[in-house]
């Protein structure tokens, strides 16, 4: 890609030339997901956002099936240092440890704000911008603080890729306390048996006690979903 002969805005509009397969199916799943809440109210959390990019497509596919949807906020969850909270629950690895997949801590935060923005100014409606927040910090702590200051928002999905067992249960007990009926609380992890975190709050702690049906997505089988019952 960086060396196919054609002006910068040529190759924006041939991203197709360049997109995997495995890139093309996690858009396509999140697309489907993302059909299932046009008719219901509700924010969308993105916990362990990392690079954002989950985030910046919920907002391209609002702009797509419900422009005039100015409530459909977009929350970002990170600490964008690296993974946190990884005990002997967590089965850790090279990749997968406290540390990895940071990606530059406030900078970062600040230029995924910025990078939202753009997009919404570039969608439909774009003279209403602004409407999304990126927050940097333990989801343990930032999302009871967010629920705090934000007693009204409810959701009506939140994806889930954080991939040690504290904070997912954690984060898991306080979004799904405001997630709407029909509600999606989707992992990217949860039958991935080289990161079992999600698989053990899912076993030990979510299918005992929460009322819920279970799917995987047809293009991205590692991405399955709850709606909430």
């Amino acid at each position: 890609m960086n060396t196919y002969q054609a002006t910068d805005d040529e190759k924006e509009r041939s991203l197709g030339l360049f997109l995997r397969g495995s890139l093309l199916a996690r858009i396509l799943a999140i697309t489907d997901i993302y059909k299932q809440i046009v008719n219901i109210p509700g924010a969308i959390f993105d916990v362990g956002t990392w690079r954002g990019q989950t985030a910046v497509i919920c907002e391209n596919l609002r702009a797509i099936y419900e422009p005039l949807h100015f409530n459909r906020r977009i929350v970002c969850f990170d600490t964008f240092e690296g993974y946190q909270g990884f005990s002997e629950k967590d089965k850790a690895t090279n990749l997968h440890r406290d540390g990895t997949y940071g990606v530059g801590g406030d900078d970062y935060a600040a230029f995924l704000h910025h990078l939202l923005v753009q997009h919404e100014k570039s969608n439909a409606m774009g003279h209403n911008n602004g409407k999304h927040r990126i927050i940097k910090g333990d989801c343990r702590v930032t999302i009871p603080q967010f629920f705090t200051e934000h007693p009204n928002e409810y959701l009506a999905l939140a994806f889930f890729d954080v991939n040690s067992y504290d904070p997912t249960r954690q984060a898991f007990e306080q979004v799904w306390d405001k997630l709407v009926p029909g509600g999606i609380a989707a992992f990217w992890q949860l039958t991935r048996d080289t990161i079992p975190a999600e698989a053990r709050v899912y076993a030990e702690y979510i299918l005992p006690g929460f009322k819920h049906t279970i799917h995987r997505s047809p293009t991205y089988p590692g991405l399955c979903y709850l709606i909430k019952a």
